[in-house]
């Protein structure tokens, strides 16, 4: 079943959303995901109180966002959003970001999968009693791709952080757009002044509060960096995966 028009945020780009060069973090624009996204559910009826009643939660799986232009301070802007299809147990939602004029400034895919947050596993999507209209026709692409360090790709240790109450939420895990936040403190500040021209991240699993990740990255390799989480435990389970593309691939490597 198909809606007539994908739903649409809009919304201004506030104090809270900008980081030190007054453009929107890119954490800030993952959080107006999340609730573009929630939002188009509740107006079908799936709400997240709803989803928690039924013992159900959202999990994502892969984003691939692509900035054409950051956002800035108080620049009003708008966000469309629609569920694409399903694909086995995935659930695939496309993102546009414009500005007043329609100007795309970033263009995003996810893929999404349905957990029993009881038994935390992922589930069919015949386990939801709802109806999600889908809009087949309107794309950005394929499914977002699994991001897979190379194997012949050192990694440093970066820094250590452990999942505090500002990072949760209601799944009880670290919320997916701390994870941009997470990859950016990575950075050196001359690769941060050289922008970011597309962000990648792969969830392998959930973290939950008071449990430790080791965050690591690569150099400068291709223009891009990548980082990954493992959990700082005996078996340091991998806990994601990124791949953040420089704007400008000159960037000098991280001597952190």
């Amino acid at each position: 079943m198909q809606s007539e028009q994908p739903f649409k945020l809009d919304y201004r780009i506030g104090s809270a959303d900008a980081d030190y060069r007054s453009q929107c973090r890119v954490s800030a624009l993952l959080e107006h995901m999340q609730l573009a996204a929630d939002r188009d559910l509740a107006g079908m009826g799936v709400t997240v109180s709803e989803m928690l009643d039924q013992g159900l939660g959202w999990m994502l799986l892969t984003t691939d966002v692509t900035i054409i232009r950051p956002a800035r301070l108080e620049e009003e802007v708008s966000l469309q959003t629609w569920h694409k299809e399903n694909k086995g147990v995935t659930w695939l939602r496309d993102y546009i970001l414009t500005d007043r004029e329609g100007t795309h400034l970033a263009e995003a895919r996810t893929a999404w999968a349905l957990v029993d947050l009881k038994r935390r596993r992922v589930v069919r999507p015949s386990a939801l009693p709802f109806e999600v209209k889908s809009h087949p026709d309107l794309s950005l692409g394929e499914a977002p791709s699994k991001v897979t360090l190379p194997s012949e790709l050192s990694l440093q240790e970066q820094y250590r952080l452990t999942v505090q109450y500002s990072s949760t939420d209601s799944n009880g895990h670290m919320n997916n757009a701390r994870y941009a936040d997470v990859c950016c403190d990575a950075l050196t500040l001359d690769e941060m002044a050289s922008g970011m021209s597309r962000l990648q991240i792969s969830y392998h699993r959930e973290i939950r509060m008071q449990e430790q990740m080791i965050v690591e990255r690569s150099e400068v390799t291709e223009g891009a960096v990548w980082v990954r989480g493992r959990l700082a435990e005996e078996n340091e389970s991998i806990i994601f995966e990124a791949k953040l593309s420089l704007a400008d691939s000159t960037a000098s490597p991280s001597n952190q």
